[in-house]
């Protein structure tokens, strides 16, 4: 059975989008196989990896997709499994997920180092499956090339590096990777199998998943938890000084500020904001709520302060779900595009 582990350069890099992309373009079957599961969502009474669940629903993969996942909590895992253990775990599980496929995708953790505390960080993977490494990278032209030498220096004499995918490349920069990083990955023998453009909305939340990822309170403007987050602004400013600010006018953007801010608030509220969370648990005016619940603007209540909310917010990553058809079609024809899939399968 055939293996390629997915692993990438720093977290949120594009494993996922590139794994869909070349099992959807396959022309053999696909399996697919996350051993630690760190996009959690509840589902039917169950814990699920998101990732997972996309990979089962759009290539029509059985329920061992989900199951096969050893764990959410790295304290569970390694209290649970000795080290030999744990080898004797991923492989089983890994032979569920390779049960009448052609080869199987490996998705690493957050990066490539990641999970190393456990034993299961995307070389130890690669080791216990056999597998090649397909190697994500993004950024710009040097944080590219430092990375990528990096982790080949780190698989050598355990795994091979089978070769590499940039992503999220902008079209104003993707002119000048393309001409400095082939002739480098040549010489330290490396193949890139591609360079996917940045797509914004595959790069795009909603107000929903920044509610389900803090753990918030929705406190007005239900009906409007599909709308897309483009970005996100801390509201230090008054509103006067703040609609000085072209930024300001932003579509689609997240606001951050307290509850108290009635004057930023509303302001907000009439330019084209996606949503606003409001912080130490200080909540608006009613009529502030009301005016929120007709224009389908979402208000969320957090207790943390405005920065530890801004640096959580920062931090979540926008994931794709399996019901995102639109986001299916956009991964499917970039990569029948841009990558070269036989390749990578070869």
């Amino acid at each position: 059975m055939k293996s390629l582990t997915i692993t990438s350069t720093r977290t949120a890099a594009g494993k996922t989008t590139v794994g869909l992309g070349i099992a959807l373009n396959a022309n053999v079957k696909c399996g697919y196989f996350k051993p630690y599961g760190d996009h959690l969502v509840y589902s039917k009474k169950d814990l699920n990896d998101m990732d997972a669940m996309v990979f089962q629903e759009w290539l029509n993969l059985s329920q061992g997709t989900l199951d096969c996942t050893l764990g959410y909590d790295s304290d569970k895992i390694l209290s649970h499994w000795n080290s030999e253990e744990l080898t004797g775990a991923l492989k089983k599980r890994f032979d569920c997920a390779a049960e009448g496929m052609d080869i199987v995708l490996v998705e690493s953790g957050r990066n490539y180092s990641f999970g190393g505390f456990m034993g299961m960080d995307s070389i130890t993977l690669a080791e216990t499956f056999d597998s090649e490494v397909l190697l994500v990278a993004d950024g710009d032209v040097h944080l590219i090339l430092d990375k990528v030498l990096a982790v080949q220096k780190c698989l050598e004499g355990r795994a091979k590096l089978k070769g590499i995918v940039i992503n999220k490349v902008d079209i104003e920069y993707r002119e000048r990777i393309e001409n400095e990083v082939p002739p480098i990955l040549d010489r330290a023998g490396i193949k890139l199998f591609g360079i996917l453009p940045k797509q914004q909305i595959l790069e795009q939340g909603n107000v929903e998943l920044v509610l389900d990822k803090l753990n918030a309170k929705l406190v007005a403007g239900s009906e409007g938890l599909d709308n897309p987050i483009d970005t996100v602004q801390v509201g230090a400013l008054s509103a006067n000084q703040a609609m000085r600010m072209p930024t300001f006018y932003h579509e689609n953007k997240m606001l951050i500020t307290g509850g108290d801010r009635v004057d930023l608030i509303f302001a907000s509220l009439n330019s084209d904001t996606a949503g606003i969370i409001l912080t130490n648990n200080i909540l608006p005016h009613p009529k502030i709520m009301a005016k929120a619940d007709d224009m389908n603007i979402p208000i969320i209540s957090v207790a943390m302060d405005t920065y530890a909310t801004a640096k959580a917010v920062d931090n979540i990553i926008s994931e794709i779900r399996p019901d995102e058809e639109d986001k299916k079609l956009i991964i499917t024809e970039m990569a029948k595009k841009e990558l070269d899939i036989d390749g990578i399968l070869e």
